[in-house]
């Protein structure tokens, strides 16, 4: 739940502006990632380098299946106005919407933050309030770190292929982990599985515990999409019927 705080203080723009730019780095450096399986260990550690929570919530909005496509945003133009925004914008199923983590905004004064609403409804795209509470939400927060842990790790094309084509033909299209792993017989399934989410092929639920037991499927699959817990969905201000 979003616990709102104070604004920050006009000092703390230029920290603010650094950190938007580090998320935006880590954004594109993961698509690049993802898009060349050859050089999986050009990733920087962003995650580390980064002093705020704005690269915890790139990775996190990154790995959740609910989330089509991910960017960071510096601003909209409204009215021959370039209003600055400096947030991530998720695109959903249901539309896009900009996360802004209140405990790090920048100060704005009562005319730019309405005229920043404004912006966000004439571009359709909702306004999500998060707090750091919220981004450190267990267990999404440790799965998430886990998994993108494995980022660097390489999975055989072969490999890849099998996990693809058994799933394909599952029912429902979803497997448990184990499942998966008895059925294209590999003895490292979760390291194999964690890092096929970080790449984007596999699609989990973050908000359960990540076990052997864990149901995963293929994240492109939009006609059989994985069943998704109310609190990942709640995020965003969704339901299961949005």
């Amino acid at each position: 739940m979003v616990q709102k705080t104070g604004l920050s203080s006009a000092a703390d723009r230029p920290l603010a502006h650094r950190r938007g730019r580090q998320a935006a780095d880590t954004v594109s450096k993961v698509r690049r990632t993802r898009s060349n399986q050859k050089r999986p260990r050009d990733t920087p550690e962003l995650v580390q380098s980064c002093p705020s929570k704005f690269a915890d919530l790139a990775i996190q909005l990154l790995l959740d299946p609910a989330v089509h496509r991910l960017r960071f945003m510096k601003s909209l133009s409204y009215r021959r106005h370039q209003v600055s925004i400096e947030m991530l914008v998720a695109e959903l199923g249901s539309g896009r919407v900009a996360l802004d983590i209140v405990d790090e905004r920048p100060s704005r004064d009562i005319d730019d933050e309405g005229l920043l609403l404004l912006a966000l409804r004439h571009h359709k795209i909702r306004l999500v309030e998060i707090d750091h509470a919220g981004i450190d939400e267990e267990p999404r927060a440790e799965n998430c770190r886990r998994i993108w842990g494995h980022r660097n790790y390489e999975v055989p094309p072969s490999l890849k292929t099998g996990v693809i084509r058994a799933l394909s033909k599952a029912p429902r299209r979803h497997l448990t982990i184990r499942s998966l792993s008895n059925s294209i017989g590999v003895r490292d399934p979760m390291n194999l599985a964690c890092a096929l989410i970080s790449q984007g092929v596999l699609a989990i639920d973050l908000t359960a515990a990540l076990t052997l037991d864990s149901v995963v499927g293929l994240r492109s699959d939009r006609r059989h999409p994985l069943p998704l817990s109310a609190a990942e969905l709640g995020r965003f201000g969704m339901n299961a019927d949005d």
